[in-house]
């Protein structure tokens, strides 16, 4: 009986915390969620239908923003009361990098336990306990350095998300040189800093990224890792053809690496229209959808929206933010099956 009073007060204790006061409704400051290596800042917005067991969405900005670009311009807190689930949107500091870019290309922050990559889950723990997150539903979703964030978090910690999410971005581990380009990566690095080398290795502003077999891609994600996790996480890739800022290559870089990884051909098993956009998805031998990726022929470097859609618009055109008339944040919902 102690038991269970024990555990019906724990639940009284989780409710009360989503349907508290300051919360239901608008972006809130996490406050103290434990080391913060990283020095970043963090923000939460917990639904009013949201209750424990519920989802999270980790959602990393791009360059130049802040979270509260993020949440309703995205379309993201709109889907989060549509679902429900609990939106975690970590922000980086100006002293940190001066444009605001999470470091996903410095091994300070890139690697399991260090700097950024460190704050961060440090945040997902703190959510997960505070809030009774469902620890299998934990998702991770970025924009351009954010999408680039996204991947250094699925690869660093695959056991602890279960989709990820990654828009105009970059592969885990793209700012290292091959053979043939050591001396200018090498000569980059040492005269104009670590950001300067991954501009040109990883393929930013008009830059082509260095080109890799999907073995070498996988191979840095595996490598993480002592014993590969029972499953990895699935992965939903997002680039427009007309990027200006980082190169479209980038997507079959990710569709090799995150093939790769899953142990999957990077030839796509099947590929269809939506509307102007092309979908193609990857699966493995019993049909199970691991990878998909999704190119925009007229899309610029921004999170596609489509804020006319019927019956729910879907976020704010703003910088980086474009109507594609394609819910990019409510596609990758689905596809991480947090909508039908």
């Amino acid at each position: 009986m102690r038991r269970r009073l024990g555990l019906a007060w724990l639940v009284c204790v989780a409710s009360a915390l989503f349907t508290g006061s300051g919360y239901g409704g608008s972006l809130q400051p996490l406050g103290d969620f434990g080391a913060n290596p990283g020095n970043l800042d963090a923000f939460i917005y917990l639904p009013r239908g949201a209750g424990p067991g519920a989802a999270l969405v980790v959602a990393l900005h791009g360059c130049t923003q802040q979270a509260a670009d993020f949440d309703d311009e995205t379309g993201l807190e709109a889907l989060a009361d549509a679902v429900p689930f609990v939106l975690l949107l970590p922000q980086q500091r100006p002293e940190n990098n001066p444009g605001r870019c999470f470091n996903f290309f410095d091994r300070a922050h890139n690697r399991p336990g260090r700097g950024e990559s460190a704050s961060i889950m440090a945040m997902v723990d703190h959510a997960a306990v505070t809030y009774a997150i469902d620890r299998a539903r934990v998702h991770v979703v970025g924009l351009s350095a954010g999408g680039g964030m996204t991947a250094v978090l699925l690869a660093n910690h695959p056991e602890r998300f279960a989709g990820g999410g990654i828009i105009a971005g970059l592969p885990f581990d793209c700012n290292r040189p091959t053979l043939m380009t050591s001396f200018i990566w090498w000569w980059m690095r040492t005269i104009w800093g670590e950001a300067a080398a991954a501009s040109y290795a990883c393929g930013i502003f008009r830059q082509a990224p260095i080109d890799r077999t999907p073995e070498d891609w996988g191979a840095a994600v595996r490598g993480l890792h002592g014993t590969a996790p029972s499953r990895w996480p699935i992965v939903s890739i997002w680039h427009g053809d007309a990027d200006t800022i980082v190169h479209p290559q980038n997507r079959r870089e990710l569709i090799d690496q995150w093939t790769a990884v899953h142990g999957i051909d990077p030839i796509a098993d099947q590929t269809m229209q939506v509307g102007t956009a092309e979908r193609q998805v990857f699966w493995l031998t019993d049909g199970d959808v691991r990878v998909e990726a999704w190119r925009l022929p007229q899309l610029d470097h921004a999170v596609p929206i489509d804020p006319a859609a019927e019956p729910e618009a879907c976020g704010v055109v703003g910088p980086y933010m474009a109507d594609a008339a394609l819910c990019a944040m409510r596609e990758i919902a689905r596809f991480w099956r947090l909508l039908p």
